[in-house]
């Protein structure tokens, strides 16, 4: 069995303190086989991170595009901002990665809904179904209910901000996977471990862009350093 955690931010992303050493050593802590970093809009994060533990992680993004919010995996590069929806999966796919909405239906979060979905099913490779921030379940129940319509392979993250919440909510897998596409062939056949992240999760998310405001939080990937929050 192999759990992932498919949905996580850094001190890259501008709500996270997290560094990268801390949460490398947090993932193995807690029994994660692989962990996707999703910082926001950038690539640095994930690309060190990989440097560090190309066991643990899974390099992407949370890109924002004209639409809203996609994870986008197993990246070797940066992806330029603000692309519609379309370039933003033609440059994922272009480059060997896969991709699909999060939190497709969140209204506080930049889901890219679903017409966005239904427009662009036979080329989005997977659906965020369940959330671990997305405070209102019926918003999970229609990414999942949209997944089924579109036989798209489901993932379930935390969308962690902070480390006590990284793998709280995971993927597991039955067996390993040999690319991309296998590995989503190995989610079908897998399990969904869904569990909500409680509120002190959002006031980590707060408290850290405030930081990052002043500018504090900036990458320190020479030690561990410590984030409780």
């Amino acid at each position: 069995m192999l759990d992932l955690e498919l949905h996580c931010h850094t001190c890259h992303s501008p709500d996270s303190l997290v560094q990268l050493p801390a949460l490398i050593e947090r993932a193995r802590a807690v029994g994660l086989a692989r962990l996707a970093i999703t910082d926001h809009r950038v690539f640095d994060g994930a690309r060190r991170a990989f440097e560090m533990a190309p066991d643990l992680i899974i390099p992407g993004v949370e890109a924002m595009t004209t639409s809203g919010e996609l994870l986008c995996y197993f990246l070797r590069e940066a992806l330029p901002d603000a692309l519609s929806l379309a370039e933003t999966i033609e440059r994922v796919h272009a480059q060997g990665g896969i991709c699909g909405p999060s939190h497709p239906f969140d209204p506080r979060r930049y889901g890219i809904g679903g017409d966005n979905i239904r427009r662009y099913a036979d080329r989005l490779d997977f659906v965020e179904v369940f959330n671990a921030r997305t405070r209102d379940p019926r918003r999970n129940e229609e990414a999942r209910q949209i997944a089924l319509e579109f036989d798209l392979p489901m993932i379930c993250a935390s969308d962690a901000h902070t480390l006590p919440e990284v793998g709280i909510s995971r993927v597991r897998l039955k067996r390993d996977y040999t690319s991309p596409r296998d590995f989503l062939a190995a989610v079908r056949e897998g399990e969904l471990l869904p569990v909500a992240s409680d509120l002190r999760a959002n006031v980590g998310s707060r408290v850290a862009a405030i930081a990052h405001a002043v500018g504090l939080g900036k990458p320190n990937e020479s030690r561990g350093g410590s984030q409780t929050t």
